[in-house]
């Protein structure tokens, strides 16, 4: 599916105090791993939290990784590229979650980060943290968890490309979008679908047709209910039963 250029981000630098002293996201980022007696390491791993307007990009790929980053605000998408200039989203990521832990063996990024909205990630030094790392066990752990998750992801993905319906692959995204968002103290059930219906489409190997489509049947089935962007799941067993063979 092809997809629009996009400019390379203008990043505002956000002054003190310190991003994880304000954070309400930390309970799901790289500080749920430090005892409350080392927390204070966290300001030498995080060193800056970075502002983003719709459509900026924070990192591409190709470029050396010198940092990872964590979303503080907002959302992103991540997107890789082929040869003929075709251009595939692999990703989106809500607040707390990780980008770029791809790259982490190469120290190259795998894939492009644009934010979807007006968004605000925080930096974090890879050198830093690995050398932090050593130091605490409790953290390497969790950056061991954190790649083993996204590879986890990755191949669910390839299953849900590979093997299931055009229903149930949306289903399975809004579904699992809802846990995203009940993990982390919003409603699980009515939320805003930062993405496009095209994104979802690159994401999910589907036509923007068929998204649009599907999003209908949805609604007339009783399964949702949509406004424009906005979703409110109705009846989750319904959605769940979609996906039902697949376990």
């Amino acid at each position: 599916m092809l997809m629009k250029s996009t400019p390379a981000a203008t990043i505002h630098r956000l002054d003190k105090p310190h991003p994880c002293d304000v954070c309400f996201q930390s309970r799901f980022c790289l500080p749920i791993a430090l005892p409350a007696d080392e927390l204070n390491r966290m300001r030498d791993i995080m060193q800056n939290t970075v502002r983003l307007a719709k459509g900026e990009r924070l990192f591409e790929s190709g470029q050396s990784m010198e940092k990872v980053y964590s979303v503080h605000a907002g959302s992103f998408k991540s997107v890789v590229g082929s040869p003929d200039g075709r251009q595939q989203i692999v990703g989106f990521h809500v607040p707390g979650e990780l980008m770029g832990l791809e790259g982490f063996s190469t120290r190259v990024y795998m894939t492009d980060a644009l934010a979807l909205e007006d968004s605000e990630a925080c930096e974090i030094d890879v050198r830093t943290l690995e050398n932090t790392a050593r130091e605490l066990p409790t953290l390497q752990h969790q950056i061991h968890c954190l790649i083993g998750n996204r590879l986890a992801r990755a191949q669910q993905d390839q299953f849900v490309l590979g093997s299931m319906q055009a229903d149930e692959r949306l289903a399975r995204f809004l579904l699992d979008l809802s846990e995203r968002y009940k993990a982390r103290g919003l409603s699980p059930d009515a939320f805003v679908l930062r993405m496009s219906r095209e994104e979802i489409g690159s994401y999910l190997g589907l036509k923007l047709e068929t998204v649009s489509r599907l999003m209908s049947r949805f609604h007339q089935a009783g399964l949702v209910q949509v406004a424009q962007r906005q979703v409110r799941i109705t009846d989750r067993d319904g959605l769940e039963e979609l996906l039902s063979h697949e376990a």
